[in-house]
């Protein structure tokens, strides 16, 4: 079994469809999205499309939640706010009824799917240490979880004599090793934080055990285009030619 496992559209369909052309080439069974389908970008419909016909499993992640209003977005930043507010406005009933019956968490093929934290995923906590990392391996039983949220891609390792340790490297790939378990985040597809512009998402062998994160260029500049012309925040186009 090869799973292709995406993460934080947001709404960039540039990068979607770069990313899905890609996956078409790899040999994969099955493509999971673990949720953050809106927000940000400027065709929140049109990724629901495509997550719905490509994605055996989705994910509800915060922004989407924020976007049909069952989350708050106090705790968001000013940029983030305004995207919100401008995506809920977008959303037509096909996508409102879709997100809303997205689950927070999922386990399939004895493989644990999250947006952002096995703990508590309602919550949408951040992994941003190895005390956190650690605390979060107790709340899924397989042997890997994938998680998104953070847009970084890295693995956070438990080996078999219980070793913490992080795996994080350009062209991120990895072979398990015996008795280890993993929380692996597969980066974002439409808006990267790792310095890395180009769309980023995993691929999981299930049989081997092996995990390899890809980069895939996508047309940033139009990307960009659409979001000036709805009037998006300048610090939300410009971060994406950066990957920040």
């Amino acid at each position: 079994m090869r799973l292709a496992i995406i993460s934080d559209i947001h709404a960039n369909l540039e990068a979607l469809n770069a990313v899905l052309d890609d996956i078409s080439r790899q040999r994969i069974d099955e493509t999971v999205c673990l949720g953050d389908i809106v927000g940000y970008g400027a065709n929140p419909n049109e990724c629901a499309v495509l997550a719905k016909k490509h994605c055996v499993l989705t994910i509800l992640g915060n922004h989407d939640a924020a976007a049909l209003g069952i989350l708050s977005t106090q705790n968001f930043n000013i940029p983030a706010r305004i995207a919100i507010e401008w995506t809920s406005e977008q959303l037509d009933e096909t996508t409102k009824t879709f997100l809303k019956n997205l689950p927070l968490k999922e386990t399939r093929h004895d493989i644990s799917f999250v947006h952002a934290t096995p703990y508590e995923p309602d919550m949408w906590h951040y992994i941003s240490s190895l005390e956190e990392a650690a605390y979060n391996f107790q709340f899924f039983k397989s042997d890997f979880c994938f998680i998104g949220h953070t847009h970084t891609p890295l693995i956070i390792v438990v080996n078999a004599e219980k070793e913490l340790y992080i795996h994080q490297a350009p062209g991120l790939d990895y072979r398990a090793m015996p008795g280890a378990r993993f929380l692996v985040n597969v980066g974002s597809v439409g808006q990267p934080r790792d310095r890395d512009a180009k769309a980023c998402y995993g691929i999981l062998d299930a049989e081997e055990k092996s995990f390899v994160c890809r980069r895939v260029r996508y047309e940033v500049e139009k990307t960009q285009t659409k979001m000036k012309k709805i009037q998006m925040p300048e610090f939300l186009i410009a971060r994406l030619s950066e990957g920040r």
